[in-house]
């Protein structure tokens, strides 16, 4: 497992795209929200470290045995959901809020949960590819966000009759690489301490939102992805009508935004594409994680 200053040099590895108040950065690590948020995750590394909190902060990898950070733990039986309420108490305290990292492993699980049942109607491999996944994760010790947020989103349509439809994340394209996208996610400053940005729907579909319909994976500082902090006061980062600027028009109450501009999705990283049946039931897990974080 990384230490809470091998996590502050990973994030220094990364080459990310992102816009604060209309400017492009050149580190927005430098910024001091960032710098907030990036102490409160190395916070969850370093208590790992603790051994007073090793029963709480470690887990045993269902997948390796390994010892990996609960973080990154698929929780297996009632103790694991008990630890999982230790956690947020331990972090609530006076270590700092884990929240930062709360998202990311609420949609691990819901992930996990998710991808076994549409393996079991369809007889996919969908549940075995998030295992490779999860795995990965948890061998090199990463910090998940998860995304899910939709802009100008009316909650009584579906995504394919919204006002903005094209704003919400989509399919546009399909290549032997993978599945290209374009669109919009709201995220917090949090994405920005990951390395890992996990993307999901976040309400029911019908057959006509096939391309909406996508669970994936992608590192934070993948091709295509644009970050935008501060959209209130975004002024027009590129000319003309982009993706980048009609989607810091639809977020200006949240935090930061994240722009899809024909990113391209392996197919290795992507766990449900166009089994929009299922995107209530991710939906509705995702919520119910959070029980445990109260």
């Amino acid at each position: 497992m990384m230490t809470s200053e091998q996590y502050r040099d990973s994030l220094d590895t990364l080459s990310l795209d992102v816009y604060i108040r209309g400017n492009r950065t050149v580190n927005a690590y430098d910024t001091q929200a960032v710098r907030q948020s990036i102490d409160t995750v190395a916070r969850t590394y370093e208590m790992a470290q603790v051994p007073e909190h090793e029963q709480i902060v470690v887990a045993t990898s269902h997948i390796t045995g390994s010892r990996i950070n609960r973080f990154n733990h698929i929780s297996q039986n009632i103790d694991d959901l008990i630890k999982r309420a230790q956690l947020n108490q331990l972090f609530n305290g006076n270590n700092g809020h884990c929240f930062q990292r709360t998202l990311g492993m609420n949609t691990l699980n819901a992930l996990s949960i998710t991808t076994g049942d549409i393996d079991a109607i369809h007889g996919t491999n969908h549940h075995g590819r998030f295992l490779r996944y999860l795995e990965y994760i948890q061998e090199n010790d990463l910090t998940c966000d998860g995304s899910l947020v939709d802009p100008r989103r009316n909650r009584w349509l579906p995504p394919h009759r919204q006002p903005h439809a094209d704003l919400l994340l989509h399919a546009v394209d399909e290549t032997a690489n993978g599945v290209v996208l374009y669109g919009a996610k709201a995220c917090g400053i949090s994405a920005l301490n990951s390395h890992e940005m996990l993307v999901i729907p976040t309400t029911a579909m019908t057959e006509r939102d096939e391309t909406y319909a996508i669970f994936f994976a992608l590192p934070i500082d993948a091709e295509g992805i644009t970050f935008v902090i501060d959209p209130a006061s975004h002024s027009a980062t590129r000319a003309g009508n982009s993706i980048i600027n009609m989607a810091a028009a639809a977020f200006r109450d949240h935090e930061a935004l994240c722009v899809f501009d024909n990113a391209i999705v392996p197919w290795e990283r992507i766990f449900m594409y166009r089994a929009f049946r299922f995107s209530e039931e991710m939906a509705d897990l995702h919520k119910f994680s959070f029980c445990f974080d109260a």
